[in-house]
């Protein structure tokens, strides 16, 4: 959002999934509390699997078999941790991270033609900050994607895709 709002000659169309200029509360504390609470470790990467796979009700078992191959790493000691810089939960931890930055207002700068693509189960944007978002974008329309929380893409990649490709077309 930011990139377009300051470089909109630069783009011919622009896809947001399930993001928006203001994060639902709601789904900012769930996000908090899964990266706080999540083991640092865990002894296989199948305890990891379970442990992610019981928090997603839509993707499929490949698909989070994948996602986490990449967020994963093996310790020395066999072990199994994430890849991502600790500093990112100490700062979910205590507060410390650098406050959002306001996107309303490069928002409004986006010219293209602008697929939002909100998933139907989502706590992460809520309907009345994608609705507010059609209406500040030139050219904005909103989709949502059944049986998919935030991670569209991965929880109904058909819908996703589907959705997508209608708006590339």
């Amino acid at each position: 959002m930011a990139f377009a709002g300051r470089n909109p000659g630069m783009l011919e169309k622009l896809v947001i999934v399930d993001i928006g200029p203001e994060i639902d509360p709601v789904g900012s504390a769930r996000i908090t509390r899964e990266v706080v609470e999540v083991p640092e470790e865990f002894d296989s990467f199948e305890d990891a699997f379970q442990h992610v796979n019981a928090q997603n009700r839509f993707a499929s078992e490949s698909v989070m078999r994948r996602r986490l191959t990449y967020q994963t790493r093996e310790l020395p000691n066999g072990k199994v941790s994430w890849r991502y810089d600790p500093e990112i939960r100490e700062q979910r931890r205590n507060g410390t991270g650098a406050p959002p930055p306001d996107l309303w207002e490069p928002l409004s700068k986006v010219t293209c033609p602008t697929l939002i693509v909100r998933g139907s189960e989502t706590d992460t944007i809520n309907l009345s900050v994608a609705e507010r978002m059609v209406e500040t974008l030139a050219d904005g329309k909103l989709v949502h994607v059944d049986n998919a929380a935030h991670m569209v893409f991965e929880d109904n990649p058909g819908g996703f895709n589907a959705a997508v490709a209608d708006f590339l077309a």
